[in-house]
């Protein structure tokens, strides 16, 4: 009971390490929780909260290091760099207002990102005092079998998405292991490979080099004198 899903999106390497340690504390859970039968009960607020803080730190590495502080070779939406460089996000309700605001998920309406919020509550509820006396008063009511399930949800469409719309370059790839989720999978998946294109041409980055070629119908490089802008980034299914 578990899959994996390759990590080519990763901006930060660390981050994925802390990733990874995180979901190899989960598979352990994961084996206790079948194991308890009824009484597994008793260990899905850690679950959920380590499922929710997962699903942060790749939000945060998405805004923070590949949209806000854009690797110039690897601009995803150039409009929002900009945008973002005066603005501050330290919260995961930063995050989550900004991939809402901005669709990165392509959910059509706002139901994904409300499920966020609600973990985002639920994991705050790490604090036993619950000194803002958020309802349910009682944790086994917070921490309930439909949290869980909500949780791996929540990772996994962001773990997919990640990995499909918003890969590295292929050189960046392989420098944090895959990531393992330990459940079966909720979605079935289709691979979605993009590639740059200039005026129908394709493109190519020389790591040697840094820099943009484009290929022209002779087979000869062109060096790519535009901007990053002018790149048209085509799905390939």
């Amino acid at each position: 009971m578990s899959f994996s899903v390759k990590v080519n999106f990763i901006d930060v390497f660390k981050i994925g390490d802390n990733i990874n340690f995180n979901l190899e504390i989960l598979k352990i859970l994961y084996d206790q929780y079948d194991r308890l039968g009824e009484k597994g009960a008793t260990i899905i607020k850690p679950i959920v909260i380590l499922n929710t803080s997962i699903a942060e730190a790749i939000l945060y590495d998405f805004i923070q290091n590949r949209i806000k502080h854009a690797n110039r070779t690897e601009i995803i939406f150039s409009d929002l760099t900009n945008l973002f460089k005066s603005k501050r996000f330290d919260k995961f309700e930063h995050y989550i207002t900004q991939a809402e605001k901005h669709d990165f998920f392509d959910m059509g309406d706002t139901n994904f990102y409300k499920v966020m919020r609600i973990l985002l509550k639920k994991r705050n509820r790490i604090h036993i005092q619950n000194d803002k006396l958020e309802e349910p008063m009682n944790e086994q009511e917070v921490f309930d079998e439909r949290s869980k399930i909500l949780s791996e949800i929540v990772v996994e469409k962001i773990i997919d998405t990640m990995a499909i719309k918003y890969p590295r370059r292929e050189e960046y790839h392989g420098f944090v292991a895959d990531f393992e989720l330990p459940w079966n999978r909720h979605f079935k998946v289709k691979e979605i490979i993009k590639r740059p294109y200039h005026n129908g041409d394709p493109m190519i980055w020389s790591e040697t080099k840094k820099k943009w070629y484009v290929i022209n119908k002779q087979g000869e490089w062109l060096e790519f004198d535009k901007s990053e802008k002018d790149i048209d980034w085509r799905t390939i299914e």
